[in-house]
């Protein structure tokens, strides 16, 4: 077998940066959106000794204003922002005193949208009441946890580590940075979330994101080297859908894995010889539908029970019995059974209506075959690739609520040669972590391993181009973790090597995944 090798390091990343609060010169969310007309604003932008109550905001367009009250904020939080808007001017004021020496930062949070089309942006008007402004900017990078990919639009918020009063905030741009401006150096509590409601708050069930001990110092301009990574919290499990297929099949789909289902219908528990997984968060349940037609269906499992309600109109119970390999393409590898699905469970076969013949000869190939709730698999001689034509005769297959339809179809059963294997050191890892390996972007195989100086070979892959993903799997339960802000847990840690290896037929590629933070 012919093989080939070389080294792979686990690429980090500096996300160039621009700022993504827009000053008073207009926001950069939507180029649509109301604009500040910035020589006629009054006081003027960064303006200095600043002793009034009152800014005046010409636009260059009728709008809108959506909830000044909640979404218009100055930071430091010292006063109350009054706005009115007249035709094509927005005014600002407030009663209260403000701080001497201080610079101060009004925001406005999505608040001005046009007439037709609702866009808005955000927009910051900066002044102090002393004879200079804070000038410390800082860029923060704003990735996804398990991707590694750039966010938009997500706020990173400082706040006072003492009184968790908003300090300062900035909106992340296209690169998934946001710029923090006009800061005083210091020590701040950081935090980045999507803010759905426009409170400048992170709320339970938001995307969210901070660092492991919530606070970051910032002495001058500068930017964070490691990126904030941000998560979904976990969703309270339930039941997402439950949708009848014709003739027999209830499929329940979930939003979290299904571990031991307990399903029953109407109250009737359903025997578990009648339930398949199709992937861990969903679930077929074949089931004869005459006698239904409306009711409950409910799914207990380790983690939660939930309920759901279905409708079943008679006409929509007639369906076809179908046939379908279980590969896509009908293309088989060497460890993967020859086998078919159908769409109810099986109860009997009549072997004299299937038929297996060599596509290059016609010659007949003898089989046993098998099967288990809604699979069949066939025992034929294997070996070099061949190409076998598939015949079901009408009838071929019995089932609860019928007998299939007819089926033919040419399905290829390949050599172990039409493969390529990779071969990882992964020898780097001293814990238990979890391989996952793509192509493009779909994830091809998922396995647990544990810490080990020889290499692991993936095999049966077929040509083309891979990445990998390693997550550092700390509770050792097999999955990637997401975090949770209540506790502070930060998501499990994954390594994303982008770089392609490129996979060949009958060739074994040696690769060596190093993490970044363990490389010389």
């Amino acid at each position: 077998m012919a093989r080939y090798s070389y080294l792979i390091f686990f690429a980090s990343f500096i996300l160039a940066s621009c700022a993504q609060v827009g000053s008073i010169t207009g926001g950069e969310k939507d180029t649509s959106a109301p604009k500040p007309i910035p020589e006629k604003v009054d006081p003027p932008n960064a303006s200095v000794n600043f002793s009034g109550n009152k800014v005046v905001i010409p636009f260059d367009e009728y709008f809108t204003l959506s909830s000044p009250s909640t979404s218009i904020q100055i930071v430091p939080p010292h006063a109350t922002i009054k706005a009115t808007a007249k035709k094509k001017t927005l005014t600002l004021e407030w009663e209260e005193e403000l701080q001497p020496n201080t610079t101060y930062a009004i925001y406005l949070n999505n608040t001005v949208k046009d007439l037709s089309e609702k866009n808005d942006s955000i927009m910051q008007y900066v002044f102090s009441t002393g004879s200079s402004l804070d000038s410390t900017n800082f860029s923060v990078p704003v990735v996804d946890a398990y991707t590694n990919a750039p966010i938009t639009e997500s706020v990173v918020a400082l706040y006072d580590q003492n009184t968790n009063t908003l300090v300062n905030f900035a909106q992340t741009n296209r690169s998934g940075n946001a710029i923090l401006t006009y800061l005083r150096p210091g020590t701040y509590k950081i935090i980045a979330f999507k803010d759905e409601n426009n409170d400048l708050l992170a709320q339970e069930g938001e995307t969210v994101g901070f660092l492991e001990d919530s606070l970051i110092t910032i002495d001058s301009t500068g930017f964070l080297a490691t990126p904030i990574r941000m998560f979904d919290p976990v969703p309270e499990p339930e039941v997402s859908s439950a949708k009848f297929v014709a003739p027999a099949t209830f499929v329940i789909e979930t939003n979290t894995e299904i571990e031991n289902p307990i399903v029953s219908i109407d109250g009737n528990p359903i025997d578990s010889s009648q339930y398949y997984f199709e992937e861990e968060t969903k679930l077929l349940v074949f089931i004869d539908p005459a006698e239904l037609s409306s009711g409950k269906i409910s799914l207990a499992t380790n983690s939660f029970a939930d309920t759901t309600s279905y409708r079943l109109l008679d006409s929509k119970k007639e369906g076809l019995i179908r046939i379908t390999p279980m590969q896509k393409a009908n293309s088989f590898a060497p460890s993967q059974a020859f086998s078919f699905k159908v769409n109810d469970v099986i109860q009997s076969i009549d072997t004299s209506l299937i038929k297996l013949t060599r596509a290059e000869d016609s010659a007949a190939v003898s089989f046993n075959v098998d099967f288990s709730k809604n699979v069949l698999s066939f025992d034929i001689p294997r070996g070099a690739s061949q190409e076998i034509r598939v015949e079901f005769q009408k009838d071929a297959i019995t089932t609860v609520t019928g007998n299939s339809s007819p089926f033919i179809g040419l399905m290829k059963l390949n050599s172990p040669k039409k493969y390529g294997i990779l071969s990882l050191d992964v020898s780097s890892y001293t814990n238990t972590f979890i391989l996952q390996v793509f192509k493009g972007q779909e994830m091809v195989r998922e396995q647990s391993l544990e810490p080990t100086s020889e290499r692991v070979l993936i095999s049966e892959l077929t040509p083309g181009d891979y990445s990998f993903k390693i997550v550092r799997d700390e509770n050792q339960n097999g999955k990637w973790d997401t975090g949770d802000l209540k506790s502070r847990t930060l998501p499990e840690q994954i390594d994303q090597y982008s770089q392609t290896t490129k996979v060949r037929a009958n060739w074994e590629v040696e690769v060596e995944l190093v993490p970044i933070d363990l490389k010389e």
